[in-house]
């Protein structure tokens, strides 16, 4: 797909999507442009038959000739709009355009400063239009046809159009196209089926990656995971016929960094529950267990793409959870990378017991950051529901941080409490502590477990089991997964 920027009057799409406030007349360079096209019907149809009103996620079609379509996309009342509900408006309307073109191409109107919606975060401008609008369409687009012997035309082009674009908003709108594409990239994994999707098949895509984008690649095999003392990795993985991957990649900028993160991905490529398997309804989508992983790789091939100056590292233990004659079991003591021991209580509480060792692993890379992305616990879901993403960690300056930029990326997340008294709940007669802890408190609980296997001053833990896929479609994105939490990840890193 190509993202391009354009004045308004040399669009070559033939449907251009222009947005409208409820209850307001309409008022932009795009609209008088298509306005005048049309012989002033555009506006005529609008107020004489009252037919568009600007409501929230309202649209109205109209045809302006045989080569011109527009989509009008209402944005709601100014007092209502936040950057998460622009982001519903704008893949929607993509969704719908992508019906009316015919030749494969949507215009979308990058709209004006929005400051003076008190809802949509403070600072809103073009730059942050430019980016949103690329990504959003494409999330509104997003389809995976591989294995559908019928495939539906794909748009190839997007352009965004405006009379004045500077510097600033060419940059940000080249950010909304990179994390668009480091999206795709992760749904396209996560939807692909697990029989393909095996460790050694990941770490392969690892090892593309890296040789593409020029990157510092180590991809570990069983061997050499095992000399690597990550015995709580190997545990989980051994019930499966796939051998277990453990892959490290690496961008250092051409100039000295500003910053050194670690991003570490939860990498399950399927999660039957081990010998606590796990009902065959909850195994239906458990391909996705792998999506932090997935999503690292997405997003360093952004940062890698847009040249930035901090130093990242991804990090993912690849395994399969299965149950065999040689899975581990219930009542396992295992002794993790860094010599804590870890009874194990429960194996489908397997992920944790992969990214104790990941994480351990980041100790040695001397980031000023770790963060780690996970479908870590159904917990989370009884919590916060399947649009918001639980947000933890150690460090509340950079916990408050990450939370402000998700809400500027249009994502949703909340905190939630590591507390000591959860190390209770963990409690072992017979090793430093079990991987879980009962009903009460799980994803806090998890994520107190998780802090035992990190040094870092500035850790941060995002629990994405419910976010990271949906069962139904919602306002913005299709049914299955959704490279949450991506968005705001770069958004992050290069802020």
């Amino acid at each position: 797909m190509r993202f391009l920027t354009k004045k308004i009057e040399e669009f070559t799409s033939d449907t251009i999507i222009c947005f409208f406030w409820e209850d307001y007349k309409p008022k932009s360079n795009l609209f008088d442009y298509l306005n005048k096209l049309s012989n002033n019907q555009l506006l005529n149809q609008i107020e004489t038959y009252k037919i568009f009103k600007g409501e929230f996620m309202e649209t109205f079609k109209y045809s302006i000739n045989e080569n011109i379509k527009v989509l009008l996309a209402g944005l709601g009342k100014k007092d209502k709009l936040t950057r998460r509900k622009f982001s519903q408006v704008i893949a929607n309307a993509a969704r719908i355009a992508k019906n009316m073109t015919k030749n494969n191409s949507i215009g979308i109107e990058l709209i004006e400063n929005l400051n003076e919606c008190i809802n949509i975060t403070k600072n809103f401008n073009k730059e942050d239009s430019a980016k949103m609008s690329l990504c959003s369409a494409r999330i509104g687009l997003y389809e995976f046809d591989k294995y559908l012997s019928e495939k539906k035309p794909k748009i190839e082009t997007i352009e965004l159009l405006d009379d004045n674009f500077t510097k600033e908003i060419e940059n940000a709108a080249e950010i909304g196209a990179y994390t668009s594409f480091a999206m795709k990239f992760t749904k396209d994994l996560v939807n692909e089926q697990a029989q393909i999707a095996t460790p050694e098949y990941i770490a392969n895509i690892a090892a593309q990656i890296a040789k593409e984008h020029k990157l510092e690649a180590k991809i570990y095999d069983k061997n050499q995971i095992k000399e690597l003392n990550m015995n709580a990795f190997l545990a989980v993985s051994q019930g499966s016929v796939h051998e277990p991957k453990f892959i490290h990649l690496a961008y250092k900028p051409k100039c000295t960094p500003r910053k050194k993160i670690a991003l570490v991905g939860k990498g399950i490529t399927f999660d039957a529950g081990g010998m606590n398997i796990k009902p065959a309804t909850s195994m239906l989508t458990m391909k996705d267990d792998m999506t932090g992983a997935a999503s690292v790789l997405g997003i360093i091939q952004a940062i890698a793409k847009l040249e930035s100056d901090i130093e990242l590292h991804v990090v993912a233990a690849l395994c399969e959870n299965m149950t065999s004659g040689s899975a581990y079991k219930q009542g396992d003591i295992l002794t993790a990378m860094n010599g804590k021991t870890i009874e194990v209580d429960n194996t489908d509480a397997e992920g944790r017991i992969t990214l104790a060792d990941a994480l351990t692993y980041c100790d040695k890379l001397n980031v000023d950051e770790v963060i780690d992305i996970a479908t870590l616990t159904g917990a989370v879901i009884v919590s916060l529901g399947n649009n918001i993403t639980g947000v933890m960690g150690n460090n509340q300056k950079q916990i408050d941080n990450f939370i402000e930029i998700s809400k500027k990326s249009g994502e949703n997340t909340w905190q939630m409490p590591i507390l000591e008294e959860l190390k209770d709940n963990l409690k072992s007669n017979i090793a430093d502590m079990k991987n879980t802890g009962g009903r009460q408190a799980g994803t806090s609980t998890a994520a107190w477990f998780l802090s035992n296997f990190t040094k870092s001053k500035s850790w941060l833990h995002l629990d994405i089991a419910g976010t990271a896929y949906l069962d139904k479609s919602n306002k913005e994105t299709l049914q299955g997964p959704t490279g949450v939490m991506i968005r705001t990840l770069i958004n992050y890193l290069l802020s």
